[in-house]
């Protein structure tokens, strides 16, 4: 860990800031003296940006005012690339999501479907599958691919998508539209194109691409509804200027209406450039630092599913003293870490999470405890921690002991093989999705609930799971699945089936108790209202029942079997399964383990802060809390171990350890 005192951030900030300024001036002066904005011979910056003249995707300006291309969507690329590195800022991983970065050993080991480490081609923000892959690059037909890249970003996948990236580019490294415009390229608009995975029936020629959307962070009164409602038109190329409020897009390349733009004069002044200010309603309104809200806006809901998170006041110590976002996640030259301090650096620093895997390199970017708790950065309490040795603090993290509880539960098993009828999911596939939280009660409150949504989240309040992870101890979600997999003859790793295939094998014998009649000895073995697989013949009659309908409807199924995977036991039937390696600090080889970072309770309500017996006893669940190994046994109820064993000890070491506090 990079250490060092505050003094020395505050130059290294100020020297990065006034070589920021050498080397930003020309080129901002040169827009400015373009948009005519001088006072003699001195250059005058009016805000964030000088203003400036939108172009489209070849260039041209775009004067609404005179009508000059006012019928084009204006270009983030063409536009904010004229004073800023667009190439250099996309490269930031928001942008590239796991693009062109190969999976890691134990992905590579564990997932046939997985060819990156993030959202795109990854495990995807879900905690465990099923859910959807990304197709590959090649395949020999349609049968066994789910998304492709033209469908990853105009379903609900893309909408927490800036742009740029494999919004922009295909994995050969050219531009979608203008590859699939180009005659030699023998593509065509909605056509099967071989099915490649970037354009098995995709319309890019028609749709165009997704560019880099600065103003999806930088302006506060972004559309996001819009900009996803366009994207769900296939109105791609339109979807930022329709997200920003400068002009009304109408029409629909889905639909196959005219799209059209009808830009707001009022937004523009007489020169065609854009007004600048804070009148949201009138004029373009850009921050230089992204607002909670923006970052929120995709990583709320994903945060609450995965970590219980609340992002509230309320529940969290830091944002109750005012702190931001970008205050823990800086970018750029406001960040110390030379991994990703510059101007214009576009990688935001980040933890180290056992559930994330984009930029390992650039893990523990971010601002961690001690750099602000270690000098009273931003008024932070220097704490004493009187007679606490200094093992602790070598093994512990500060997290184990600051976050001693949670106030919203987390989704902690994902099982994925049986239909849910419950949650009032719309989206299609999510219904397969069946979550236990950390009570192991029935608890479906994820995504776009048609009841509950986020502002709705049970309070719940509980103790978090205690594991070691790199030799500390952290609060953590370790996420549990259950599902039927693929295994292929000499290959390494399991493949999900398609999470469509499994629904509608569902919904058929739903319907018709004929179809797959086997599905009706899945039943509700514990009483709480929703059927699990746990007994022998359920899961024989899962297994039996996925081999039917996937050789019923033509999938490749030569040198593969059906199995059924709960953790990591890899069922071949309900009497035989073998074991899946999987870390300490796991649940499952197949599902995300999240630390807990966020929502950190006051100093006086931390473990300790009411002496040693808050851990040393046996009555503390630091040592001795009951922890689910396996979420359902053969009587449906949840298979347990004691605490201590995910921090690595036997009961004697734990016994001992307890001793040491108060009898």
């Amino acid at each position: 860990m990079v250490t060092y005192s505050r003094a020395r951030n505050t130059a290294l900030v100020t020297l990065a800031a006034f070589c920021v300024l050498l080397g930003g001036l020309l080129p901002y002066a040169q827009a400015q003296q373009a948009s005519g904005v001088t006072s003699g011979a001195v250059t005058l910056r009016t805000g964030v940006c000088p203003p400036f003249q939108l172009r489209d995707e070849q260039g041209q300006p775009i004067n609404p005012v005179t009508g000059e291309n006012a019928n084009q969507p204006y270009s983030p690329k063409q536009t904010c690339g004229a004073c800023h590195d667009y190439d250099k800022i996309t490269r930031g991983y928001h942008f590239t999501q796991g693009a062109g970065e190969a999976p890691t050993q134990a992905q590579s080991e564990r997932y046939q479907w997985v060819t990156s480490p993030g959202y795109y081609g990854g495990t995807w923000c879900s905690p465990a599958p099923l859910y959807c892959y990304l197709s590959p690059k090649s395949n020999t037909s349609a049968r066994a691919m789910d998304l492709t890249s033209f469908t990853f970003m105009a379903g609900s996948c893309g909408d927490c998508h800036p742009g740029g990236g494999p919004a922009e580019y295909d994995r050969d490294g050219k531009r979608y539209d203008k590859r699939m415009s180009d005659p030699a390229s023998g593509l065509a608009s909605g056509g099967e194109n071989g099915f490649d995975g970037d354009y098995y029936q995709a319309r890019w020629a028609d749709s165009g691409v997704l560019e880099a959307d600065c103003l999806l962070c930088h302006q506060p009164e972004y559309d996001y509804a819009e900009r996803n409602r366009q994207k769900a038109a296939l109105n791609f190329r339109w979807a930022a200027t329709a997200g920003s409020g400068l002009a009304r897009v109408s029409g629909s390349v889905k639909d196959g209406t005219p799209v059209e733009v009808a830009y707001d004069k009022a937004r523009f002044a007489a020169d065609g450039t854009v007004l600048m200010g804070a009148d949201g309603a009138a004029k373009l309104h850009l921050v230089l630092e992204p607002r909670d809200e923006a970052c929120l806006g995709c990583h709320a809901q994903p945060g609450w599913k995965k970590r219980g998170a609340d992002y509230r006041s309320r529940t969290d110590v830091h944002l109750r003293a005012g702190l931001k976002c970008v205050d823990c996640h800086p970018a750029g030259s406001r960040a110390v870490d030379e991994r990703i301090n510059g101007y214009e650096e576009h990688q935001i620093g980040k933890g180290d999470d056992p559930g994330g895997h984009v930029r390992d390199d650039l893990d523990d970017t971010g601002v961690s405890c001690a750099e602000c708790h270690g000098t009273g950065h931003l008024g932070a309490p220097i704490p004493e921690h009187s007679g606490l040795p200094e093992t602790h603090l070598a093994t512990i993290s500060c997290q184990a002991c600051h976050i001693p509880e949670r106030a919203v539960a987390a989704a902690m098993v994902q099982a994925s093989d049986v239909l849910n009828p419950g949650p009032h999911i719309p989206a299609k596939n999510k219904p397969l999705w069946t979550f236990y939280g950390p009570d192991m009660a029935y608890l479906n409150h994820y995504a776009n609930l048609s009841v509950q949504g986020y502002d709705d989240k049970p309070t719940a309040p509980y103790r978090p799971v205690v594991a070691r992870y790199k030799d500390r101890a952290y609060p953590v979600n370790r996420v549990h699945s259950a599902w039927p997999a693929i295994e292929t003859e000499g290959v390494p790793g399991l493949m999900q089936p398609r999470p469509q295939d499994i629904q509608a094998m569902w919904l058929a014998h739903r319907k018709d108790p004929s179809a797959y009649p086997e599905l009706a000895s899945i039943t509700d073995d514990n009483g709480d209202l929703v059927p699990e697989v746990n007994r022998p013949e359920e899961i024989d009659a899962l297994i039996s029942s996925v081999t039917t309908m996937l050789t019923r409807t033509a999938y490749p199924m030569e040198g593969k079997r059906v199995l059924w995977v709960m953790d990591d036991r890899a069922h071949l039937s309900g009497a035989e399964y073998r074991l899946i390696p999987k870390e300490a600090w796991e649940a499952s080889p197949y599902a995300n383990v999240h630390k807990y970072s966020h929502e950190v309770y006051p100093a006086r309500a931390a473990l300790g802060a009411r002496g040693c017996g808050d851990c040393h006893s046996t009555d503390s669940s630091f040592l001795f809390a009951t922890v689910v190994q396996y979420p359902f046994g053969l009587d449906a109820m949840p298979v347990t171990v004691p605490q201590y064993s995910l921090l690595g000890m036997d009961e004697e070491r734990a016994r001992l350890l307890a001793s040491i506090g108060p009898q």
